[in-house]
């Protein structure tokens, strides 16, 4: 157990590494920071009991106090702003007057379930916890959506692949009463997108280096060397500069094969640029770096959901083997930078209804570069459809080409994959239309939803990372809610311009990362990497498809699967990827009912 209510109850159950809890008591409130974070100011004693015997008082110390002293708390809504204590990605949890109360990130990286188990709505930070807990089934309406292509809307996103396990909405807390019924209330949601470039990359860069520096803490306290990602891609490289500032800094770059690659190059200019040069710089290349589905023969430490990152496992694997081997235990990675630093072509939408000239500039812009034919631009941007019936619209076209939808609509195009069966897009097509009755948009700006919806897409694929690849732990800045509300905050032409690639955060960097290395325009491929792993483990992956779980449950042709396995193509290269890890991850899970042996422990609920 983690900690106990006042009573004496349990209140948190699960298995953590002692440094990455806090507890914080007032009386009888209870306040749990799990992850790893770093308190804003400092703290007047000193940290004991990471499992929650002992008391921390520190910058939130006055508000539990006057919880403490305050027995009617509706909702508990101070919880907001001892958030705001804190700094990194963390669950925070309240136990307060006989209620609990627990939030994850905005962004979805540190996400919540709930299910109902003797009568009472337990929580948990993974899926498959509360799915042995009470031995659900798979929900195949669930496994049908995951046959969508690419992106999958929201709230369809939200679903989780068991039945009565059902997903705390990114942004969203939930308290539980003494009678064990929920409740949830949104906490957060994303401010108005008006900063101009210059004040708002101001407000990126102090996010971004109080997210760097929070994970810097505790490795220097301890005389850790941490790690950097470093492909020589600006997200990385900035987070490079900003962490080797402070000291020495193990770097890694992987070296693929592909040929449009030209990831080391960049890498190489960056790393002999960086500060206090004293940490080790890794490299895989050659024979170092696995080809992509190596591990697609491998019973993984699985994750809560089918994980798209079987491809790239195996690469993942060995660059984390590398790190341990040299002693390093927290590596920076600046995935999610791409989703918050850049708008989606959604943006010329509102652009073009508030600052007409500058959309028509724009609109040139995106329009030499994408090819979109006059007629269907024009349709683009008098569709003022809301978001329920382009959801309903969608549902009628799921078999249509991607052209049947005009471009920067809500989101992507929802199509199937070619081998979804009649059975799955009558599944598909239902779940869209009962969405469409009820959903709303996660921002009214069409552009600023599409974002945020990019956002949580992206926090899921490295949520289910984390949970695959423990050691060591991948700290993911970009994600951090404080640096995700600057991002947003800026306007979304300045984000989505096609006269500059990540301009604000090339802006916010300015001072920290050399000019030459902001110049960057391009990103990595991996195409022939894929294709060839592809060639290289088709044998092992045949014998996936041919033992096809969503073929017997009836969603999928598995020959068409099988052909184009056999025969890839562009075309179907992101639906093969998506339905192989959904293969994988049916073929390995294995969800027994939860164990009643204290020592077996899941992470925490």
């Amino acid at each position: 157990m983690i900690a106990a209510h006042a009573s004496g109850h349990p209140w948190l159950v699960g298995r953590l590494p002692a440094t990455w809890v806090r507890i914080f008591t007032a009386g009888t409130v209870r306040l749990a920071v799990l992850g790893r974070t770093a308190e804003v100011g400092t703290c007047v004693s000193g940290a004991t009991g990471a499992r929650g015997t002992g008391t921390q008082q520190g910058t939130c110390a006055p508000l539990l106090a006057r919880l403490a002293r305050v027995r009617d708390v509706p909702d508990l809504n101070e919880l907001d702003t001892l958030a705001s204590c804190f700094r990194g990605s963390f669950h925070l949890a309240l136990s307060a007057h006989g209620r609990s109360r627990v939030q994850g990130t905005a962004s979805g990286l540190r996400r919540l379930y709930q299910a109902r188990h003797h009568g009472m709505t337990v929580v948990a930070d993974r899926g498959d916890v509360l799915a042995r807990l009470t031995s659900a089934s798979l929900d195949t309406r669930a496994l049908a959506a995951r046959l969508i292509v690419g992106e999958v809307p929201a709230p369809l996103d939200e679903l989780s692949c068991w039945d009565g396990v059902v997903a705390v909405p990114n942004g969203s807390a939930i308290t539980v009463d003494p009678m064990g019924r929920p409740r949830l209330r949104p906490w957060w949601q994303a401010s108005a997108a008006e900063g101009p470039l210059r004040r708002g990359a101001l407000a990126v860069g102090e996010a971004l280096s109080a997210a760097v520096d929070a994970r810097l803490r505790a490795e220097k306290r301890h005389g850790r060397t941490p790690g950097c990602d470093l492909s020589g891609g600006l997200d990385s490289t900035s987070l490079a500069f900003l962490a080797a500032a402070s000291g020495p800094l193990a770097t890694l770059t992987v070296q693929y094969t592909d040929a449009a690659n030209d990831d080391l190059v960049w890498a190489t200019r960056a790393r002999e640029r960086l500060p206090h040069q004293g940490g080790p710089a890794l490299h895989l290349a050659g024979s170092h770096v696995p080809a992509q589905y190596a591990a697609a023969g491998c019973a993984p430490l699985l994750a809560d959901a089918p994980s798209p990152l079987l491809r790239g496992r195996a690469v993942l694997n060995t660059g984390a083997a590398e790190y341990t081997r040299h002693g390093i235990s927290l590596h920076l990675a600046g995935h999610g930078g791409d989703e918050v630093l850049q708008a989606t072509l959604g943006y010329l939408h509102g652009l073009v209804r508030r600052h007409p000239a500058q959309a028509v500039r724009h609109l040139r812009g995106h329009r030499s570069r994408r090819r979109w034919p006059l007629g269907s631009t024009l349709r683009a941007l008098t569709d003022s459809r809301p978001y329920g019936r382009w959801l309903a619209d969608e549902a009628r076209l799921l078999r249509a080409p991607e052209q049947a939808s005009p471009p920067f609509g809500w989101g992507q195009p929802i199509r199937l994959a070619p081998w979804a069966s009649p059975e799955a897009e009558a599944l598909v097509a239902g779940l869209l239309k009962e969405a469409a009755d009820r959903a709303e948009p996660l921002a009214p700006d069409r552009g600023q939803h599409h974002t945020l919806h990019r956002v949580r897409s992206a926090a899921q694929v490295y949520r289910l990372m984390r949970q695959e690849l423990t050691t060591p732990w991948i700290a993911l800045p970009f994600l951090d809610d404080k640096v995700l509300e600057a991002c947003l905050a800026v306007r979304p032409e300045h984000r989505g311009t096609p006269y500059a690639y990540k301009q604000v955060l090339t802006t916010a960097m300015r001072s920290v990362v050399p000019d030459e290395l902001l110049a960057r325009t391009t990103k990595g491929s991996t195409d022939t990497d894929f294709y060839d792993g592809l060639r290289a483990h088709r044998s092992t992956l045949a014998d996936l498809v041919d033992r096809s779980e969503l073929g017997a449950r009836g969603l999928i042709d598995t020959a068409a699967l099988r052909n184009a396995l056999l025969m890839p193509t562009p075309h179907t290269s992101v639906p093969l990827e998506d339905s192989l890890a959904c293969e994988h991850w049916l073929l390995h899970r294995a969800p027994q009912p939860l164990s009643t042996d204290p020592s077996d422990t899941e992470e925490y609920a």
